[in-house]
């Protein structure tokens, strides 16, 4: 049956949600509209809970890179005079919005589509508007009742996946199926008889997806439930400020800046770009580096970065495998060898985008999974790597080169000037220079031409390919860059603070801080230990300020403390750079947070000039490429939509799959097909987890959970057995006079103007203790709501873990530490209360924290009781390490921890984390 046929079959046997309007299989509508309602629901709860807390918490920030003649035409499309319709990246004071003048609020949210879309624009409320998100958020039945079709079961499935994934040969994977078929059966059944038929189930399954060409995008752009999230049309997205009474600009996705806007402005009236992320790098497969493996990789930046980033059919996918050139010691280090392997690559990389080149130009009509016809052009609109390979890409001769840098023509000796502005290299500039070297009468001389600008003479594949520009797509890339200029910084740590008591201090801090979801924990420190991983580098250089801050004095090491300043300066950098949205106040702070950085970092090169061998700053291309990030988030986005991480993960699955499935002989065939066979895997399982989740919930958080009170804004959890005040109070000091305590404190709260109220309570009164607190908030980095999972127990993991936590004092946030969470009855009514240490914020700082940047804290006189209501959101606090006794109660804060709360304390304590 055809594919037409069959969806024409499919079309008769679906049914309309009577709440979403959409059609979904008959087997599935009833678990759909469940579901639907569940997500209407918390969609009302959500609103609920912003239009609650928009007043009380804020999200704004003060404000403070012998040969033919090629043919232009023939590879560049002809740039068209966009000037009236560029996105310029600024705040509108001006813009007419006069039909919705009597309706706009604070933070209201304007929505203006490119003028080639057709769309009008839309303001709506804060509340209202919400980024598309991953569809993984929220729980949903699959179309199919049975996900996991063509296995007979789930079971097949699962054991097949379970072999997949652990890379059995095919004797492990026969003595596996004999096992299970010997054990009994249980709620499903398990039917495979040997390696060969679960191998035939994987090629039938695998014709479920299409392997890549133009044929691979077809399959994103029929598939209803991924097209659904797709954004075609350029947009600016702005925010409105009642203060200033202007429109302010933001950023995230990439259809929201400016490349997707001037892409657009070139394509016909009601065209749409189908816009590629673009990813190759040449890693290791075998153990000793002797055979490598070349993977391409691509995703598809129309759909949000939440699905696209991640795994199954509608994240990345390897659509080819670049031939590696084995290199030879006779050619090693030629110019004509470099440029052979070059050709090579572009060769290769030409003949994976074959299929859509001419449609770049052309464009392809098509009928989406949604039913709706467009005339979309495909185009390179991100290009992911590192920057060696960048250089592959934009064939331009790296470090060796007189112009080193993939994006501009600065000179190789001018990297540390971040001054001077110099000339963007454009596909076209870059035509011009070859077009020149090839009409020279010798080689040499056409070698001098090329050489200036750093650029080898072999046409660029990306040419062929409209409207994708290799440097104007080449872009930042968070993994390698800032983990790059970080290893220098450590490594200069390494130096200053190289006596042992001093590593021994650094350590001994790096063990002791406290855990923390999503932060590594360094139980065997930093100062000796090697990382190959990014994710721990990233987190070392956020936490290593905060271990080595008091290990030496400026009077001792001037050059060290200056050091210490720099990371500071370059925390700032990488905690704007970061950020999920992008405001024109948070690239204004974002751009002095580099300027800042580089100014400080010249006076620490200058203390260290004298040195035997001084480290050559100059040299250090990673450093030259912050001028180039802000431009790049403008255009394209926020730097996790460019980042190489995502495509990172690839490798470590390839390289078992060549040492566990191949024969080690034409490896590249085995692997893809295997790889393939991954993918078909992985969208099987998204779609059972996606019953799983429907059926099961949150597998992550406490079986007890409690919202009390029907309460959006938290959810209790690690219910104790009942006790009384009195078995409570003769456990510790602390909880000494709690009945007492807690009787005052809710007749407080319960007082109002016209009525007294008296709550008491005896020893003998019931209480119920809780030890997990999970606390939802608006995120100021994401403009979501985001989740902290809080502890409050004495042997959690076999440790005790008193989470510290920010609520709303009665006139500025406080930071205090949990000793206990509880729920205690009045009036017939329960109240959730939490016994607090609470700390407040030194004002009379010393030199040190104004110079590093550091927020310190201090412990209050007593414990005291706050409503768990009042619970902003978790914090990390760190012990001081001081001999002085008049700091030993004083804590600092993590202001790093994540970029939600990097921008709280901005906007808490302006300047206290700048550093100076």
């Amino acid at each position: 049956m055809s594919r037409t046929s069959q969806r024409d079959t499919s079309e008769q046997n679906k049914r309309e949600c009577s709440i979403c309007h959409k059609h979904f299989d008959t087997r599935g509508i009833a678990r759909h509209q469940i579901s639907c309602q569940q997500k209407l629901d918390d969609a009302k709860s959500a609103k609920a809970f912003r239009s609650k807390h928009r007043h009380t918490e804020t999200s704004t920030i003060p404000p403070s890179a012998n040969h033919n003649v090629l043919d232009n035409d023939s590879f560049l499309e002809p740039e068209q005079d966009i000037s009236l319709e560029t996105n310029t990246f600024e705040s509108d004071p001006q813009h007419d919005d006069q039909e919705f003048e009597d309706e706009i609020q604070h933070d209201d949210i304007k929505v203006e589509y490119h003028p080639h879309s057709g769309r009008k624009s839309s303001i709506q409320h804060f509340e209202d508007f919400e980024f598309k998100k991953n569809g993984s958020e929220e729980a949903h039945p699959p179309l199919s009742s049975a996900p996991w079709h063509p296995w007979r079961s789930r079971m097949d499935f699962e054991v097949a996946s379970l072999a997949l994934e652990s890379h059995m040969n095919e004797k492990q994977t026969n003595k596996l199926i004999d096992l299970l078929n010997c054990a009994a059966r249980g709620h499903d059944a398990f039917t495979l008889k040997n390696y060969a038929e679960m191998q035939s189930t994987w090629d039938l399954s695998a014709e479920r997806l299409t392997k890549f060409q133009k044929e691979e995008i077809l399959e994103l752009l029929l598939n209803q439930d991924i097209v659904s999230q797709m954004e075609w049309d350029a947009q600016r997205l702005s925010k409105f400020d009642s203060e200033s009474q202007t429109w302010k600009q933001f950023i995230k996705e990439a259809w929201s800046a400016n490349a997707w806007w001037e892409i657009q402005s070139k394509l016909p009236v009601g065209a749409v770009p189908l816009c590629i992320v673009f990813y190759a790098d040449k890693s290791k497969l075998s153990s000793f580096g002797t055979e490598k493996g070349y993977p391409v990789i691509v995703r598809c930046a129309n759909l949000p970065m939440d699905i696209r980033n991640g795994a199954g059919i509608a994240g990345g996918r390897v659509v080819g495998w670049l031939p590696v050139v084995v290199e030879e010691a006779e050619h090693s280090g030629k110019a004509d060898w470099a440029n052979f392997k070059n050709a090579v690559w572009h060769e290769a990389t030409g003949k994976i985008f074959e299929s859509i080149s001419g449609y770049s130009k052309t464009g392809y009509t098509i009928t989406c999974g949604d039913n709706v016809k467009r005339n979309m052009f495909p185009c390179i609109l991100i290009k992911s790597s590192d920057f060696e390979e960048q250089c592959v890409v934009c064939l331009t001769r790296g470090l060796r080169g007189l112009c080193s840098c993939v994006r501009c023509l600065i000179p190789k000796g001018d990297l540390m000037n971040f001054e001077t502005e110099y000339t963007m290299r454009t596909a076209q500039q870059t035509i011009d220079v070859l077009n020149d070297a090839r009409q020279k009468v010798s080689k040499g001389e056409e070698e001098e031409v090329l050489k200036k600008f750093g650029l080898r003479s072999i046409l660029n594949t990306f040419f062929k390919l409209a409207n994708s520009d290799p440097y104007a797509s080449i872009s930042f890339d968070d993994l390698h860059f800032f983990v790059g200029i970080w290893d220098h910084l450590f490594e200069e740590a390494k130096l200053q603070f190289s006596e042992r008591n001093q590593m021994t201090e650094i350590d001994h801090q790096f063990k002791h801080f406290p855990r923390w979801r999503n932060l590594h924990h360094f139980g065997t420190g930093v100062m000796k230990n090697s990382f190959n991983d990014g994710s721990k580098h990233h987190d070392i250089s956020k936490l290593f300020l905060f271990g080595a801050h008091n290990v030496v004095p400026e009077t001792k090491n001037k050059a060290g403390y200056t050091l210490l300043k720099v990371m500071r300066k370059y925390i700032n950098v990488i905690m704007y750079a970061g950020l999920d949205v992008h405001t024109t106040d948070t690239m204004i702070l974002g751009r002095d947070s580099i300027t800042s950085f580089v100014k400080t970092l010249k006076i620490y090169i200058s203390q260290t000039a004298d040195r035997e061998k001084p480290k050559s700053w100059n040299s250090i291309i990673k450093l030259h490429y912050l001028r180039h990030l802000y431009d790049d988030i403008e255009s394209k986005g926020v730097l996790r939509g460019m980042s190489t991480k995502p495509n990172e993960k690839f490798h470590g699955p390839l390289r078992k799959i060549y040492l566990r499935r191949t024969n080690f002989k034409d490896t590249a065939q085995q692997i893809v097909r295997i790889e393939h066979q991954n993918v078909v895997a992985a969208h099987i399982w998204d779609e059972i987890q996606n019953l799983d989740a429907f059926q099961k919930g949150d597998p992550d958080v406490p079986d007890d959970i409690e919202a009390v009170l029907d309460n959006i804004h938290f959810t209790l959890g690690s219910k104790c057995k009942p006790l009384s005040f009195g078995e409570l109070e003769g456990r510790d000091v602390i909880f000494s006079r709690l009945h007492l305590r807690a009787g005052e404190f809710l007749s407080g709260i319960l007082t109002t103007f016209n009525s007294q109220i008296q709550i008491k309570y005896t020893h003998h009164d019931i209480i119920i203790l809780y030890q997990f607190l999970k606390v939802r908030y608006e995120s100021l980095d994401t403009w979501r709501l985001a989740t902290d999972y809080l502890r409050c127990n004495p042997h959690f993991r076999g440790e005790a873990r008193f989470d510290f936590v920010i609520f709303k004092g009665i006139v500025d946030p406080v930071f205090a530490q949990m000793h206990y969470i509880f729920v205690c009855k009045a009036r017939d009514q329960e109240y959730p209360l939490a016994l607090v240490q609470s700390y407040k914020v030194v004002h009379a700082r010393p030199r040190i924290d104004k110079d590093l940047g550091i927020l310190r804290i201090r412990k209050g006189t007593q414990t005291e009781l706050i409503p768990v209501s009042s619970i902003i959101r978790g914090a990390v606090v760190l012990p001081l390490a001081s001999d002085n006794l008049a700091e030993a109660n004083d804590m600092l804060v993590f202001d790093a921890l994540d970029a939600d709360m990097f921008l709280r304390i901005k906007n808490y304590y302006p300047g206290y984390t700048d550093g100076r």
